[in-house]
């Protein structure tokens, strides 16, 4: 017998090449994100093909060119003004938080805390400007830590005036203040300077036109002196400047790219997917046939479920979110809608766009008049309204019309397989969690409890497989 005929040897052999795959697929990005974006969309479209091809009798090729042209349609009349809009808001957000324009907001805002609140709130304040540094352009102290700074340079420092100098002040003529002077100590220091950076300078370019003299001394260097060539700087400027349009050029291109090979390898696993199945069934091993195409079908059931319905879930309370928020005066309502949809995706993850829709229509309401502000209570009332009628929606109408039990996982599970993904792998993590919670609780409700349940009626040696 061979060693690769061994099961062990095979299966060690069979990780080792997918660990392969995993890697040069990683390192080949930019084409296998395209491709496996397309092969999810065709595998989330696979539904919507089947019944336009059974209701009015079409090609294959037909109803995957007709969900393409819709998908086309649909971005150039609604995805691209939204973005616009929702990329313009951002920008203006980012702009507005970076240049401070919210920290008198702020300040306000804590101000109208009771005492106890307000120093929680101030000690969160510095705590977060200690962890993230540029946070505190959104506060507003950088700008005062700017304005010390030049007072705390030794060189600029003032020295104490005295009944003396105060009178040679007020003796010297208006125009003129000691600002305006240099000593002339500080005049040599300066000049020396000046000249030894011009030697250093022409030592290492050379000296071609004789500015050193030919009785000056050049400090040996360990390379060999380069040639004299003019407008060195501005060629090296030029250089880093067509550097970052190379990369800006190379941004667009692979964008580009993306745009190009979705749509294209969709249209070509759309259409080859019945094909992909088939030869999918015939490697199956024929003794084991009948289970594996259970399972199969099983975890199919779970994930297009739940992946389909959570897509068009998060579409629809994103656009909920949005309208709502955008009623209620939250500034910026376009792209926090577009955020918390995304987030979405993850079920009960949503909760975190309540906290910063009230953060920021607090800001937004402090810096109008007293008398246009809401009350206090209305701060905090309507964007949560909002959310509670958009999570209402979900519980009650949304996930039971579209998911209904395709997962067969009850809150608890959910919110548990939640947080072990987030913690293992983040926002990755939290996306998978579900998906992978079900097929695992397919796998052990199929494979292993029927095992362990022949082992407690002892009909059974081994519950754990191979036994």
């Amino acid at each position: 017998m061979h060693f690769w005929r061994i099961q062990s040897v095979r299966d060690i052999l069979l990780i080792i090449l997918v660990l392969a795959v995993v890697w040069l697929g990683y390192r080949m990005s930019a084409i296998t994100v395209p491709l496996l974006v397309a092969l999810g969309l065709a595998y989330l479209f696979e539904p919507v093909i089947s019944r336009l091809q059974a209701k009015f009798r079409w090609r294959r090729t037909g109803a995957v060119s007709l969900i393409l042209g819709l998908f086309m349609i649909s971005v150039i009349l609604v995805a691209v003004p939204v973005s616009v809009v929702i990329v313009g808001q951002t920008a203006s957000f980012v702009r507005n938080a970076a240049t401070g324009r919210y920290a008198d907001g702020l300040d306000k805002a804590i101000a109208m805390l009771p005492e106890g609140p307000r120093a929680d709130v101030q000690r969160g304040k510095t705590w977060i400007e200690d962890t993230l540094p540029w946070s505190a352009r959104i506060f507003g102290d950088e700008v005062e830590t700017k304005d010390t700074s030049t007072s705390a340079d030794p060189s600029t420092e003032e020295t104490p005036e005295t009944p003396e100098s105060l009178a040679e002040t007020k003796a010297m003529p208006a125009p003129v203040t000691e600002a305006d002077s240099i000593p002339p100590s500080e005049e040599q220091a300066l000049q020396q300077m000046v000249e030894a950076e011009v030697t250093r300078q022409l030592a290492t370019q050379g000296d071609p036109l004789g500015f050193l003299g030919s009785g000056a001394s050049v400090a040996p260097t360990s390379t060999a002196p380069k040639p004299w060539a003019f407008g060195t700087s501005a060629v090296d400027l030029v250089g880093a400047g067509a550097q970052r349009l190379w990369g800006v050029a190379l941004g667009v291109i692979e964008l580009g790219l993306v745009v190009f090979l979705v749509p294209f390898y969709f249209f070509f696993f759309a259409t080859a997917y019945p094909s992909v199945l088939e030869f999918a069934r015939g490697i199956v091993p024929k003794e084991h046939e009948e289970m594996v195409f259970h399972l199969v079908g099983e975890m199919d059931r779970a994930v297009s479920g739940f992946v389909r319905g959570r897509l068009v879930i998060s579409a629809i309370l994103g656009t909920i979110f949005a309208i709502g928020w955008l009623i209620v005066g939250v500034p910026y309502s376009l792209a926090l809608g577009l955020l918390v949809g995304i987030f979405c995706a993850v079920p009960y993850l949503s909760a975190v766009g309540v906290p910063i829709a009230i953060t920021l229509l607090v800001v937004d309401q402090v810096s109008l008049p007293e008398a246009d502000r809401y009350a206090w209570w209305g701060l905090l009332l309507w964007p949560t309204l909002v959310y509670m009628i958009g999570q209402s929606l979900d519980d009650w109408v949304l996930t039971p019309f579209m998911q209904g039990k395709a997962t067969d996982l009850d809150p608890v599970s959910i919110v548990v397989a939640v947080l072990a993904g987030g913690t293992l792998a983040g926002l990755y993590g939290m996306l998978l969690a579900v998906p992978v919670a079900a097929c695992v609780k397919i796998l052990l409700r199929e494979l292993l409890m029927p095992r362990i349940r022949a082992w407690a009626n002892g009909r059974a040696r081994d519950p754990l497989p191979g036994g």
